[in-house]
């Protein structure tokens, strides 16, 4: 697959896929876009066996040039944090990681844990915290939860 670092984040991109016969993958998927710094016109493409795999192809990279890895936006909010939650504690102080993860794993998991990334919202989290404030916590214990899923209170 081709690597989707190479898209420029915000741009507008111009997805096509054309039909070429007689070859064993016979859809090309292309974006192109315009280079914000240089106006240059690049694209890149790849070649696929069916119409769907072509489409996904350019779903995904769309979802790249929104900043979006697409792997990482169909993973559930739970995998992400605990592939990333080192490098989300790093500079704290050990007084904050430990209620920072116990927030983690007592209420941001059980409530918003099986929500792939990408669908995260504020309403999401909104609903959360007022799940919580309705469950009695603190307000300590929002704050530290909802830091550390990733929203400030």
């Amino acid at each position: 697959m081709t690597d989707k670092a190479q898209l420029p984040i915000g741009v507008k991109l111009n997805p096509d896929i054309e039909y070429r016969a007689n070859r064993p993958s016979p859809f090309r998927a292309r974006i192109r876009w315009t280079e914000p710094a240089t106006r240059k016109r690049d694209s890149v493409s790849e070649s696929f066996a069916t119409r769907e795999e072509a489409d996904a192809w350019i779903r995904d990279m769309q979802a790249a040039a929104r900043g979006l890895n697409p792997r990482t936006a169909v993973m559930s909010l739970a995998d992400y944090g605990d592939a990333n939650m080192e490098l989300a504690m790093r500079g704290l102080e050990a007084k904050t990681t430990v209620p920072y993860g116990a927030g983690w794993r007592l209420r941001v998991v059980p409530t918003l844990g099986h929500i792939p990334v990408s669908m995260v919202s504020n309403g999401a989290i909104d609903r959360a915290v007022y799940g919580w404030i309705a469950d009695e916590c603190g307000r300590s214990t929002v704050k530290n939860s909802a830091g550390s899923g990733g929203r400030s209170m």
